[in-house]
């Protein structure tokens, strides 16, 4: 599927819109001036002189729409201020484009390394809460064993069971901490 890279024609580009547009008023805003002052130009038509001057004005018309150097010199100009018309409004130059897209990739950049050290804090505040889980566990099996000794057999149930429970809530928050580490040797590379 070798597909050959055309360009795009100038009136399939933004600017061909704009030239397309501002070329039908151009042509209608001429319709509208020959119509409106057609009484006039008939009138000095009636004048020889003004006839001679008419016609010689027509025929550089003319000369202008015949000669291809002439068609390709006002064809060139008119794509030149629309592409600078179109510019005003979108951005058209490949170099302006790459350098907002790289801006935006900084932008993105610079958010992302937020994120990477939000998402290391809360690696830090997790691995603190497993560290004080254990720590606790710890503190209830030896209260769970001391009331075994002294034969306090309710006293040695609730914190045998707040131990299990402390385990089973460490083991799911280590499970979430590697998938936080993970992610962040992923996001740090």
């Amino acid at each position: 599927m070798d597909k050959e890279l055309k360009p795009k024609s100038f009136w399939s580009r933004p600017e061909g819109t704009t030239g397309m547009i501002l070329g039908i008023g151009i042509l209608g805003g001429l319709g509208f001036l020959l119509y409106s002052f057609m009484p006039i130009i008939i009138a000095a038509a009636a004048n020889t002189l003004y006839l001679v001057g008419m016609l010689v004005a027509l025929a550089a018309l003319i000369y202008m729409i015949v000669d291809p150097r002439m068609r390709n010199l006002i064809w060139y100009s008119y794509k030149g201020i629309m592409r600078w018309i179109t510019g005003l409004f979108v951005q058209i130059d490949p170099i302006g484009i790459l350098k907002s897209y790289v801006e935006d990739l900084k932008d993105n950049l610079r958010k992302m390394n937020r994120q990477i050290g939000i998402l290391r804090g809360q690696m830090h505040k997790l691995k603190e809460i497993i560290k004080n889980n254990s720590r606790q566990i710890e503190n209830n099996l030896s209260l769970a064993n001391r009331a075994k000794q002294q034969d306090k057999r309710n006293i040695m149930i609730l914190k045998s069971r707040k131990a299990g429970r402390l385990k089973e809530s460490n083991m799911r928050l280590e499970d979430l901490y590697r998938k936080m580490e993970i992610l962040y040797r992923v996001l740090n590379v």
